[in-house]
């Protein structure tokens, strides 16, 4: 067509001669074609007619000599006319070229990253287009040597630390704890990326089970508030389930080979305590002198009853003394004043501690009780630590830790 070329236009040396019988049947070489008709045989290969056909006078464009079926060598090719912009099949055409262009654009990244050599065969550590780290291969069980080892090399590791923990003073066991704690997980660490020898598997997941949450009980022990103050903290570690288990699990494997020894660490749990005072037992007081009386009547637990002035920043009792469960006393020369009546219920009582060590509970009573004396009369009060629906002196509990001693 005007101002256009069809692909694969002649190379250098020209048209052919015209051949006989040009132009076809029914053209008008020199008017054109008819309005909306197209030439017979159809269009020279990559041309095509204007929308709604060809306009009189128009030529399509064969140049003198064409003739189908190839070129031969004539005149040069002197140029590419320039066209007008246009619509149609060239920019479907281009549109074609530019979608191929990038397929195989995709086509080819796909390959550098799936590919390895020349033969198309993917590369080792490569998967889904991305550069992979290889996964280590198991090495498969240690031998029982190495097992013994293993075990002995963890044992001896947490000895230290987990002995730094034996101390009845709670701040110093809660300084100590992280240390522990960390090195206990970290040696259950070691112990889930082994494989056991055989016969050992079973005890083996087991105890780095075990041994992690030992670890993780020692740091919250740690940092958490006790239930019993005076309770120690190391003694809950040795008597809890997970210091059972670890025990069990070392006999377990001394059985199936007597090289396996671990647990050296942990000592056996301490056996449980009832230790008591007698009913009546001061365990402090700092004055006396009034003629007040406060009668106690223990239906619950083993006792303590606390006598603190109301008044104060942070007073202290005047006393604390001893009840046994079911026992009766009666506390004699309270000044006057006002006060409050505070009470520590539980079982096995630490001297030292000052306090119990078991099933621990802290109240106040949330009345006060007022001692007066006159010249005819002096105050008795009677409390009766026995929990009852009903009853007209209600309490409240007491954090263990802002109790007053």
């Amino acid at each position: 067509m005007p101002g256009s070329a069809a692909p694969g236009f002649p190379a250098p040396g020209g048209f052919p001669p015209p051949a006989a019988g040009y132009p076809p049947p029914g053209a008008h070489p020199s008017g054109g074609f008819p309005p909306g008709t197209n030439p017979p045989g159809g269009f020279p290969p990559g041309t095509n007619p204007p929308p709604g056909g060809y306009q009189p006078g128009y030529q399509p464009g064969y140049q003198p000599g064409y003739q189908p079926g190839g070129y031969q060598p004539g005149p040069a090719f002197a140029g590419l006319p320039t066209a007008a912009p246009r619509t149609g099949r060239r920019n479907v055409i281009i549109g074609s070229v530019l979608a191929a262009a990038l397929v195989l654009g995709c086509c080819g990244v796909i390959r550098v990253f799936s590919s390895g050599g020349g033969d198309g065969t993917p590369q080792a550590g490569k998967r889904n287009g991305l550069a992979a780290t290889t996964a280590p291969t198991a090495a498969g069980p240690v031998t029982p040597e190495q097992y013994a080892q293993l075990l002995a090399a963890s044992d001896s590791a947490i000895k230290a630390p987990f002995a730094k923990l034996n101390t009845g003073d709670s701040a110093a066991f809660a300084k100590a704890a992280p240390a522990a704690a960390t090195t206990i997980r970290a040696e259950a660490g070691k112990l889930r990326s082994t494989e056991p020898p055989a016969g050992a598997e079973a005890v083996h997941v087991q105890l780095a089970l075990e041994l992690e949450n030992l670890g993780d009980m020692v740091e919250q022990t740690g940092g958490a508030k006790q239930e019993c103050p005076a309770a120690s903290p190391y003694a809950t570690i040795l008597q809890s389930g997970w210091a059972d288990g670890l025990r069990e699990d070392a006999k377990k494997l001394a059985a199936a080979d007597a090289d396996y020894k671990f647990g050296t660490f942990l000592p056996g749990a301490p056996k449980e305590q009832n230790r008591r005072l007698g009913t009546g037992t001061y365990v402090k007081r700092t004055g006396s002198g009034g003629l007040g009386h406060l009668k106690i009547k223990n239906g619950a637990s083993d006792t303590t009853v606390s006598l603190v002035p109301s008044k104060g920043k942070k007073p202290k009792p005047v006393f604390t003394v001893y009840v046994r469960s079911g026992g009766t006393y009666t506390a004699k020369g309270i000044r006057d004043g006002t006060y409050r009546i505070y009470t520590a219920s539980g079982k096995d009582w630490n001297a030292g501690g000052k306090g119990f060590t078991r099933d621990c509970s802290f109240t106040k009573f949330d009345d006060t009780f007022k001692f007066t004396t006159t010249s005819y009369s002096s105050s008795i009060w009677t409390i009766t630590l026995t929990p009852m629906v009903g009853g007209n002196a209600s309490t409240s509990d007491v954090d263990p830790n802002s109790f007053p001693n």
